[in-house]
């Protein structure tokens, strides 16, 4: 393995090679001693120390971090508070009781979201790795990490498509007349009815109370009716159905290519490129305006709809408790699948964003900070949502207990767009609307590729990490041309799909195999011992964790599986109903994703070394590498596995001097009865006493006990001290 020359100076100690020892980078304890270290002797491919954790550079030199903490909060804040703030939760709001929604909700995000968002931002700030390295944790478990993987394709292509739509729509708001404001367009039909009170008073008709217009001809005596609340007629649907999308009759009819679109998904995924080309580095400065912009765009648009007629009587109207609808298991099922999916866990995201992290981060106080945030967000969507309800049903004539929405896409790119039309210098403010939504999106899935790119980097360092570049330039490549076929004018009907299946309940899942995996397999006291290593203390209420964590996560999930396949029924758009085949397929590749992990764990055991049962612990405990990436970190809690700490720590007589070939035992393995057993066994005297350590998350028991070769016992260990092995020093590759 070929090392630069600065790295290689710097892994020396000093400029020029020599073997100078810097005692900064030991922990207290060895500095406070006055003694002199040995000459070190160089054992493998990378010595020790190379490490330079004090600072403003990166911590970890091979794999990069975040150049400071706000790029990392805004990366995790731009990955979790996404466009779902704004097509999902208001509408769940306005039909669940207001106000009230709001009790089932705060209550799910901590039953069903914390926990789950604690553990990725743990494990991969603890581990720092990938949706896919981490699983050494657990390796029988690895196939959830390619599943994770899998599905982050799938949302990366349909965060491209939305992104490509907004991007249409920004595109042609800069006009002096945006499009879908007038039915004065080719594509509007002859049933295209503005149906605004300006119309009306421009046309000399007169508005009725049940929100028609009558026109009175005088020159002909005619009298003309405008039925002015039919939604369906409206221009903005009429511009996104047969301008934007084209679209066709049926799921089965692809029609031609909007070429327009995509050039629009050209653009999105070269800016995806050039924003992921440096990593982290690139992607962390990209944050401060693709996040912090659009908080300043909503406030913009947030006060001047609140100023138009008819807002602020909505906002009351709708934010009003109705505590009824607390008795119904129906919203709680709702509140709970909103709250899972509110902050994107189980795609492998959050382990990504947490592993360049740095090691002693405080990630208590960032989950904390990260949910409220979330919760705020939502908040402000949904006032943005019902102040242009309030106005447009002010325009429309239409009561309020009357008016009806509908999420997803209509409710972005229809009806938010419908009212933002009817507002005074349209343009502008329609404009800044689909900017703010171009961002939200563009950061959800710029960290959705990074997943991808980090995730293969991290599993095949040796052939891919150093050409991340050309790994991230193949994955954009290759999701162009699948996000190329939703460009054609049945591509709304397969983004439905893809959202009803695909993008639902395999991530619910594959949240309940992770949480049994971690909490059950590797152990929840493991997993907390993890989060004290990194900031230093438990989190609070202890017990009440790990009660969350064994039983009350597992049967939430699977109580949020139930609902969604309970109450599942046919799916259609609008009066289209889609085919049974189209359903069958979409079930398919939605379990597409989750057959990998039985694959996985199947390949995962067949390659693991020893008899049947060797092989079962080899799976179930940690592998050999999990833990921290860096030796200085694992040195901390384990000081014998630097042999310069070892050398001066243990006296003479307990010096280390036998082979492997007496006795093997993988170094650093956090999985079996290793180095940091013998740490805490073997006081300054030679005496070996029975101590294990469990900081990795090792059993505690003799199962622990995983070696090749073996054929003594721990006990004659015990009766030859000379016998103990010489263990690899870890490094952080």
């Amino acid at each position: 393995m070929s090392i630069s020359s600065n790295e290689q100076e710097h892994r020396n100690g000093r400029p020029g090679g020599t073997n100078h020892v810097d005692m900064s980078l030991y922990p207290p304890f060895i500095k406070q001693l006055d003694a002199k270290l040995p000459d070190y002797t160089r054992e493998g491919d990378i010595e020790y120390p190379f490490e330079e954790i004090t600072g403003v550079g990166d911590e970890n030199r091979i794999r990069g971090n975040w150049s400071n903490k706000s790029d990392y909060l805004l990366a995790v804040i731009g990955f979790t508070a996404g466009v779902g703030s704004f097509w999902k939760f208001p509408f769940l709001v306005f039909k669940h009781g207001g106000a009230a929604f709001l009790v089932p909700y705060l209550i799910m995000l901590c039953l069903a979201a914390l926990p789950m968002f604690f553990m990725e931002m743990v494990l991969g700030q603890f581990s720092s790795s990938a949706a896919i390295s981490v699983w050494k944790v657990v390796p029988l478990f690895k196939g959830v990490g390619f599943a994770q993987v899998t599905i982050s394709g799938f949302f990366a292509v349909f965060f491209n498509i939305i992104s490509a739509w907004t991007l249409f729509y920004l595109i042609n708001s800069f006009s002096f007349s945006i499009p879908w404001s007038n039915c004065a367009n080719s594509w509007s039909g002859e049933n295209c009815t503005l149906g605004t009170r300006i119309q009306c008073r421009e046309m000399n008709g007169t508005l009725l109370v049940n929100g028609s217009c009558v026109i009175e001809k005088s020159f002909s005596n005619e009298t003309t009716v405008i039925p002015l609340h039919d939604l369906d007629s409206i221009p903005s649907l009429k511009y996104f159905h047969n301008d934007v999308l084209m679209l066709s009759n049926g799921v089965d009819d692809f029609g031609t290519l909007n070429w327009y679109l995509g050039l629009c998904v050209l653009v999105c995924w070269i800016a995806v490129f050039l924003c992921l080309f440096q990593g982290v580095k690139s992607s962390g400065k990209v944050v401060y305006v693709s996040v912090i912009l659009p908080f300043i765009i909503i406030t913009v648009l947030l006060t001047r709809l609140l100023t138009l007629d008819g807002s602020i009587s909505a906002v009351l109207y709708f934010l009003s408790p109705k505590w009824d609808v607390l008795k119904d298991l129906h919203v709680w099922g709702e509140a709970a699948v909103q709250a899972f999916y509110s902050v994107s866990c189980c795609s492998g995201g959050l382990f990504t964003i947490a592993s360049y992290s740095r090691f002693h981060n405080n990630v208590y106080k960032d989950i904390c900070l990260v949910l409220v945030v979330d919760v705020i967000v939502s908040l402000i969507g949904c006032l943005l949502t019902f102040s242009a309800i309030g106005f447009t049903c002010y325009e429309f004539a239409i009561a309020l207990d009357k008016f009806h929405i509908r999420d997803g896409f209509h409710l972005v790119f229809v009806f938010l767009a419908e009212a933002l039309a009817g507002v005074p210098v349209a343009p502008l403010y329609a404009g800044l609307f689909f900017i703010m939504i171009l961002l939200v999106v563009h950061a959800t899935q710029m960290f959705v590729v990074e997943t991808i790119v980090s995730s293969l980097c991290d599993e095949y360092p040796e052939r891919l990490r150093r050409n991340r570049r050309h790994v991230l330039t193949t994955v954009c490549a290759l999701f162009i041309c699948l996000s190329i076929p939703f460009c054609c004018s049945a591509g709304l009907y397969w983004m439905e799909l893809l959202t009803q299946f695909v993008l639902t309940w395999p991530l619910v899942v594959i949240a309940f195999l992770e949480c049994m995996a971690i909490n059950w397999i590797y152990g929840v006291d493991n997993m907390l011992d993890n989060a004290k290593w990194i900031v230093g203390h438990w989190p609070p209420c202890y017990i009440f964790w790990k009660i969350l964590f064994k039983f009350i996560c597992p049967l939430v999930y699977l109580s949020i599986l139930c609902f969604l396949w309970l109450d599942w029924n046919s799916i259609s758009y609008e009066s289209y109903q889609f085919p049974y085949w189209s359903i069958v397929t979409a079930w398919g590749i939605a379990t597409l994703p989750l057959i990998l992990i039985p694959i996985v764990g199947i390949w995962q055991f067949c390659i693991a070394k020893g008899s049947i049962t060797q092989k079962w612990w080899r799976v179930l405990y940690p592998d050999d590498a999990w833990g921290p990436a860096l030796a200085i970190h694992r040195a901390e809690k384990f000081p014998l596995q630097i042999p310069e700490a070892r050398r001066l720590l243990l006296p003479p007589e307990v010096e280390i001097t036998a082979s492997q070939r007496d006795l093997q035992v993988k170094p650093i393995g956090f999985s079996s009865i290793n180095l940091f057993h013998f740490q805490e066994d073997i006081p300054m005297n030679g005496v070996l006493t029975g101590a294990r350590s469990s900081e990795f998350g090792h059993q505690t028991d003799g199962r622990s006990v995983r070696s090749t070769g073996v054929t003594g016992d721990v006990k004659s260990i015990a009766a030859t001290i000379n016998t103990i092995p010489k263990f690899e020093r870890e490094t952080a590759i």
